[in-house]
């Protein structure tokens, strides 16, 4: 009788590690089906403390052909949000609104619309000559999973033949799986960034021409 029960509870700690291991695999899938785009933009939520570490950062740096006021001006009348162009993984800019403040004043908030449906907001953190900073906190697709906010910083530096405009882009997982995750499509955030800077880049020198 003792064998049979040791027998039963072994079979039933083998069935609950079953049941177990069958709940984890469907949520999982669940967890990666894609999201699908909102019906209207998401409602503006109170934005998280700034993340100052654990970053995995995308960079990108081209010489302008302007001014330092020649390019803030540029930059104002033909955004960098114009020039970056859809990857495999990541859409583009289509349509953007202001939610709060005077875009781009410190303070001031908007949604993006993206190519795909999706949404993201963000708001403006500095916005100095040489220096803006910004914050991305909402994500209606598949990054919300992963990234809790994504800080970006635009130095803009006067050099010989115009102006150095260098990009952070710097991303803060929630966690080490999707550190992980996000790591692993790097290159191509980097190659977003990169082209669409690029793009920008080649504008600005069409119009100092």
């Amino acid at each position: 009788e003792a064998i049979w029960t040791i027998q039963y509870l072994n079979n039933k700690e083998d069935v609950m590690k079953k049941i177990l291991f069958l709940s984890l695999v469907s949520m999982a899938s669940v967890a990666c089906e894609p999201r699908m785009p909102p019906s209207e933009p998401p409602k503006l939520t109170e934005a998280p403390e700034v993340a100052t570490d654990g970053f995995l950062v995308a960079d990108a740096e081209e010489i302008i052909p302007l001014s330092l006021d020649e390019l803030r001006r540029f930059r104002e009348q033909r955004p960098l949000t114009e020039f970056l162009e859809p990857t495999e993984n990541i859409s583009n800019p289509v349509a953007q609104k202001v939610l709060e403040g005077n875009w781009p004043e410190v303070g001031a908030v908007r949604w993006i619309r993206l190519a795909d449906g999706h949404y993201i907001i963000e708001r403006v953190l500095e916005n100095e000559p040489q220096f803006f900073k910004y914050q991305i906190f909402v994500f209606t697709n598949d990054a919300g999973r992963g990234v809790e906010q994504i800080v970006g910083e635009q130095r803009f530096t006067p050099v010989e033949g115009g102006t150095k405009f260098e990009w952070d882009y710097k991303i803060k997982p929630k966690g080490f799986i999707t550190r992980k995750a996000i790591k692993g499509r790097l290159e191509e955030i980097d190659k977003y960034i990169s082209d669409g800077l690029r793009d920008f880049a080649t504008a600005a020198g069409k119009k100092a021409q």
